[in-house]
C-alpha cells in the first residue's frame, strides 16, 4: 500500500470520528496539501449526513409506534370499564387513523432518504472508479471558478475527470463537458448532464483534445462549440 492509500483509508475514520490522536493529527496535516483527500472527504460526510437523518426517521417510526400501542392498550382498558360508553371506540378510531396518516408521512420520507443515500453511494462509486481506470496516467492543473474543484487525470488515449461544488443550474441550463481541439481540429461534447447534486465524474477518448473545458448551457442540445458560461478548464499536458 503507498502513502497515499493510507490517507484514503482514514478518510473514513477520519469523518466517523474514530482515529486515535496521532492518526488524527496526521490526516488533518494531509488534507491541507490533498485536494484530493479533502473532496473524499466532503462526499464521505454527505453521505453520514443522509445515513444519520434516515437513522432518525426510523428511530422516530419506532417510537410512534410504540406510543400508538400504549394508546391502544389505554383505550381497550376503557372500553371495558362501564362508566363512559362509545368514547373508547371513538377514541381510538381517531388514534387509527392518525397514525395511518403519520405512518404512510414516515414510509415516503424515508424512502426519499435512503433513495439519495443509494444515489450518493453510487455517485462516490462511479468517482472512485473514474479516477481508478487512469491511476497511471498524469494529473492535470484545473482552473475553476469558485467553489467548483475538479481533478483531471490524463494519458495518451484517455482522460478521466471529476468536478464537485459546480454552479447551481437555472430551469434550461445543463453542464457540458469538451474536449477542445480534437484530432478533426474541433470541439467534441463529451458529458451533457443535468445534476441536482452539482458533481459531474466520467472518463472519454482523449481523441488528440489538447484541453478539457466545463460549461453552463443553455442553448441547443445539439451545438457543436461551447458559448455558455465557463466554469472550468485543464491543459490535457503531460499525457
Amino acid at each position: 500500500m503507498n502513502a497515499h492509500e493510507r490517507y484514503e483509508e482514514l478518510a473514513v475514520g477520519h469523518v466517523l470520528g474514530g482515529l486515535g490522536a496521532a492518526e488524527a493529527a496526521d490526516f488533518r496535516s494531509h488534507l491541507l496539501g490533498c485536494r484530493d483527500c479533502r473532496m473524499r472527504v466532503a462526499e464521505l460526510r454527505d453521505i453520514a449526513a443522509d445515513l444519520a437523518a434516515a437513522e432518525r426517521e426510523e428511530r422516530s417510526e419506532a417510537r410512534l409506534r410504540t406510543e400508538v400501542a400504549r394508546r391502544t392498550a389505554e383505550q381497550d382498558e376503557e372500553a371495558r370499564s362501564p362508566s363512559r360508553p362509545g368514547v373508547s371506540s371513538r377514541l381510538l378510531g381517531a388514534l387509527v387513523v392518525v397514525a395511518v396518516v403519520v405512518f404512510g408521512a414516515l414510509a415516503f420520507w424515508n424512502l426519499h432518504l435512503r433513495t439519495q443515500v443509494t444515489a450518493l453511494g453510487l455517485l462516490a462509486d462511479r468517482q472512485d472508479a473514474t479516477l481508478a481506470e487512469l491511476a497511471s496516467g498524469v494529473s492535470v492543473t484545473v482552473d475553476a471558478v469558485h467553489p467548483t474543484s475538479g481533478l483531471v487525470v490524463v494519458d495518451e488515449d484517455e482522460v478521466a475527470f471529476s468536478f464537485a461544488e459546480l454552479p447551481t443550474l437555472a430551469r434550461a441550463e445543463r453542464y457540458v463537458v469538451w474536449l477542445v481541439g480534437t484530432a478533426d481540429g474541433g470541439d467534441e461534447a463529451v458529458l451533457i448532464a443535468r445534476t441536482d447534486d452539482r458533481r459531474v465524474a466520467g472518463v472519454v477518448e482523449r481523441d488528440g483534445a489538447d484541453e478539457l473545458l466545463v460549461t453552463v448551457e443553455d442553448g441547443p442540445a445539439g451545438a457543436t462549440a461551447a458559448v455558455g458560461r465557463e466554469v472550468a478548464r485543464a491543459a490535457l499536458t503531460g499525457g
